[in-house]
């Protein structure tokens, strides 16, 4: 059932009406508590309601459990159902708690706009977590909207220097991961499209021409405006963008804007008039983004969920909203912390319509076979000495360093750990951490303490068992395996032999004794180098670095990434199922190799489009793979 809550200014008050689309039959609302200076007693304390929206603006982390817990939460969202559903009999009030209710605040004023309306709540339960779309709309005229198969996805994900670190290189593999192997189109470089700074910003906008946005970064946002941060230039220099200046660009994209603006980001509607949701939500159909501050691990984990909702599960994004806030503990959010009621949704559409991807093969392919091109021999040694260390519960961890040139592949066989561990080990919950190296050695011990205390989030290494825990609550009975996943180093001034060396005596010294009962450790780091040989020897001769004296680490130098052969591109194709016709196999494989040289990426890059192609003509071959149309060229 679809409610509109129309609210507007009349000289010193406010008023109202709510209804089902019809304004003639609705109930009158003739003077709503909501002024800038009304007082709320919250917690046996009164507070004007700017005061109240200002404090949900600029909260400190520090205050999220002490001022804004449960209770706080309740008694303000039982006020504002007050407001709108006094008016309402209370039978009628009853039927409403049992129903699938929309809700659409509809309103042109700051101040109302801003007002935490996610948190109505009714005789002790946040309606918005139990079946009610809570969310606003632009006006209560509106139409349909279809968002197309396998939708343009244009990601914005800036990183300034100078701001915190938003972990955007991990988001934008799990987005790619999570699209890709539903989707073969939502996958880089078809469908889904990545920029970081504004002038790429722009150029894709006009190019590309997405039907979805999806910006991740950082917002400078107060009362009176919203800027997305943006990088610009080689330099990757910081620049600050009027969300006026994101709607102008978007507004002016030839064959219309997207139709939907996810912006994951702090305080994207706090600007009023110059923020997302009234800068956006007269020309885009649906705009997403955070009422107030966000947290790196819970934005990264709410934007997954909605990207998976809406653009695979084909879920309207009131709903996907919706939806999500009833699955809160699978996000390891909580009503002690007031982020459960971000992201706001701002939506103009009457009815919503999009198609689930076609899964292709899932029960005959693998959905992560673009990871498993060839390094069958180093993954095998990894995977057979993690299960007999999981299984003999010795050693308590495992070290691994490899290495290769540039284009090698040495990042993707971070990935490939992770997703061919997941299914190699039984009974066990894979808890992956993705340090980042530090940026200076006066203290190396300092260093490596403060690297892994920030990977970790917590304030010190005696906190770590405790955040393992948390991390693995729920699977009681099973082994957990902390992958300790560093970004490769592609410098040899900081990171080298001879300070990995360092970190590995450190590790085993203050990381593994941390480790209790039935937890164990996975350490990867990788070395991009320009002379493999010379690097090997440095390990090994140089720092003699197979002769540490580790008490519960052992550590394992796999060979080198090498480029790849005919043969590993054969028996690539065969293992995942991808048919090409005989008769060109063998020229596409050696066409590939030689314009790749070998290299790694450049090759699966071409695989990929080889295996698209191939996929999409499945139905041009039988059931043993023969061709249907033997005239059929790939070419």
């Amino acid at each position: 059932m679809r409610y509109f809550v129309e609210i507007e200014r009349l000289d010193d008050h406010y008023r109202g009406i709510i209804h089902s689309g019809n304004r003639e039959i609705g109930t009158s609302l003739p003077r709503l508590a909501l002024d800038r200076d009304e007082s709320v007693t919250i917690k046996g304390t009164r507070s004007p309601l700017a005061r109240v929206v200002n404090s949900l603006i600029t909260f400190q982390p520090q205050d999220l459990e002490k001022l804004f817990d449960e209770r706080w939460q309740l008694e303000l969202g039982q006020y504002l159902y007050d407001q709108i559903f006094s008016g309402i009999n209370s039978l009628k009030r009853e039927y409403l708690r049992g129903e699938n209710i929309e809700i659409r605040i509809v309103t042109k004023d700051e101040h109302i706009a801003r007002l935490p309306w996610a948190l109505l709540a009714n005789e002790g339960v946040f309606l918005s977590a139990a079946d009610w779309s809570v969310a606003f709309s632009h006006s209560i005229e509106c139409r349909n909207h279809e968002l197309p198969p396998s939708p343009r996805t244009l990601l914005c994900l800036p990183q300034p220097r100078e701001l915190d670190d938003t972990q955007a290189e991990t988001h934008l593999e799990a987005i790619e991961e999570l699209l890709s192997t539903s989707d073969r189109l939502l996958s880089l470089n078809r469908n889904l499209r990545v920029v970081a700074n504004w002038e790429d910003f722009v150029k894709a906008a006009t190019e590309f021409r997405p039907h979805v946005l999806y910006y991740y970064g950082h917002c400078v946002g107060d009362l009176n405006s919203s800027r997305l941060a943006f990088t610009t230039g080689t330099r990757a220099g910081r620049i600050d963008k009027p969300i006026a200046d994101l709607a102008n660009s978007l507004r002016s994209i030839e064959g219309g804007p997207p139709l939907l603006v996810y912006l994951n980001c702090c305080l994207g509607d706090s600007g009023g008039m110059l923020g997302a949701g009234q800068q956006l939500s007269s020309f885009i159909p649906a705009v997403i983004t955070n009422y107030t501050r966000a947290h790196t691990e819970t934005a990264q984990a709410q934007g997954l969920a909605l990207l998976r909702s809406i653009l695979l599960d084909a879920t309207p994004p009131h709903i996907a909203i919706a939806e999500m806030r009833k699955g809160l503990s699978r996000m390891k959010l909580t009503f002690k912390d007031i982020r459960w009621m971000t992201p706001v949704l701002h939506y103009q559409y009457d009815h919503w319509k999009s198609s689930s991807p076609q899964r292709l093969g899932r029960l005959e392919r693998d959905p992560h076979w673009r990871f498993k091109l060839d390094r069958v021999r180093q993954f095998g040694q990894v995977a057979y000495q993690t299960r007999q260390m999981l299984r003999e519960h010795k050693p308590r961890s495992l070290a691994y360093l490899w290495y290769g040139k540039e284009g090698q592949g040495i990042d993707l066989f971070h990935q490939r750990l992770k997703v061919e561990l997941q299914e190699h080990i039984t009974n066990t919950f894979l808890y992956e951490v993705c340090p980042e190296w530090p940026v200076e050695f006066s203290s190396p011990h300092r260093s490596w303490n403060n690297m892994l205390t920030e990977a970790f989030g917590v304030q010190s290494m005696e906190d770590i068992p405790a955040r393992i825990r948390t991390q693995s609550r729920g699977t009681s009975g099973r082994q957990t395996l902390v992958y300790v996943r560093h970004q490769p180093s592609r410098s040899s001034k900081l990171i080298n032999p001879r300070t990995f060396k360092s970190y590995l005596e450190w590790w085993d010294y203050n990381l593994v004794p941390l480790l209790e009962g039935q937890v164990f450790a996975l350490l990867g780091s990788s070395f991009i180098v320009g002379n493999p040989y010379k690097f090997h020897q440095a390990l090994i001769e140089g720092e003699r670095i197979n002769d540490l004296e580790l008490h519960g680490t052992v550590l394992q130098i796999l060979d080198e990434m090498e480029r790849l052969s005919k043969k590993d591109l054969t028996d690539f194709l065969q293992t995942h199922n991808i048919y090409l016709p005989r008769q060109h196999r063998d020229q596409m494989l050696e066409k590939i190799l030689k314009d790749s040289g070998g290299d790694y990426e450049a090759t699966l890059e071409a695989l990929k489009d080889v295996a698209d192609r191939a996929w999409g003509f499945e139905a041009t071959t039988d059931s043993q793979g023969k061709a249907l149309n033997p005239d059929y060229n790939y070419d």
